[in-house]
């Protein structure tokens, strides 16, 4: 399929280069038979506003319909009720195999639930605590409105073990950062696995557990589906490290230059 073929290396905005990492992840990534593709919400009437961020996005029904399904075939599953929602960062080869990815939901308008992925991870768990959680969450975005800011979920970024597992999950955090740098003040939620390397990375980076407005941080909980033991974290784009907001509009920059922004419509 044409839409799923490498374009040739690109050309880095030369403002980013001195300040994101996100130029020299794509020219490695590039020289490794890499390509990043974003992959936008499906859903153009609740996310409409989020699309219309992107005016420079390749709208192309049939490419969409294709990395969706390379997405499906790289996580093993099949289309989840918040996949419509999900802006979906992709690292992939020449063939359209998926290495790695990572996918977040910005919130411009209406929050449903089928939209969250949390939805379905606390359905497992049992009733009261899930009421916290939901209520904690709530309270969480519901400040972040009033802030002016965008109610947002990320994903953590999955990577096939290989030669290049590192690259590319720089690659999708990189690439992240620079996707929510074109939301306003994103406030995401997370869930973590709580011993993994990626909780530490992110409480380095100034998250911090998800409460119940500032009086008390919820547990870690057994997510029942997976015997994984997760928590769930708050990833205020405000709060976080100095030098990552900095480099975030360059990212941006690289981005939307660089990489392309595939949607319906």
């Amino acid at each position: 399929m044409t839409a799923l073929m490498i374009a040739p290396t690109p050309r880095m905005p030369r403002s980013s280069a001195a300040i994101s990492l996100l130029p020299a992840c794509l020219r490695r990534c590039a020289a490794a038979g890499l390509q990043l593709v974003v992959t936008a919400p499906a859903d153009t009437r609740l996310f409409g506003a989020g699309l219309r961020r992107f005016p420079e996005r390749q709208l192309d029904a049939a490419a969409h319909a294709g990395w969706s399904t390379a997405y499906r075939v790289f996580r093993g599953c099949g289309e989840q009720p918040h996949d419509r929602g999900s802006w979906r960062v992709l690292v992939a080869d020449g063939d359209g195999q998926v290495f790695g990815a990572i996918t977040a939901r910005f919130f411009c308008g209406e929050i449903t639930r089928e939209n969250l992925y949390l939805s379905s991870l606390l359905a497992h768990i049992g009733p009261v605590f899930r009421d916290e959680c939901e209520r904690a969450l709530a309270d969480v975005f519901s400040a972040a409105k009033r802030d002016g800011g965008t109610p947002a979920e990320l994903s953590e970024p999955l990577v096939l073990p290989g030669t290049h597992a590192t690259l590319i999950a720089v690659t999708l955090a990189r690439a992240m950062v620079a996707l929510a740098a074109a939301f306003d003040s994103p406030v995401a939620v997370t869930a973590t696995d709580h011993g993994h390397s990626e909780f530490f990375r992110l409480m380095r980076l100034g998250s911090a557990p998800l409460g119940r407005s500032g009086k008390f941080f919820l547990p870690p909980f057994i997510d029942q589906a997976t015997g994984t033991r997760m928590r769930l974290l708050v990833v205020d784009m405000a709060g976080v490290r100095p030098w990552l907001r900095a480099g975030a509009s360059a990212d941006l920059e690289a981005l939307r230059e660089c990489c392309p922004i595939v949607s319906v419509r």
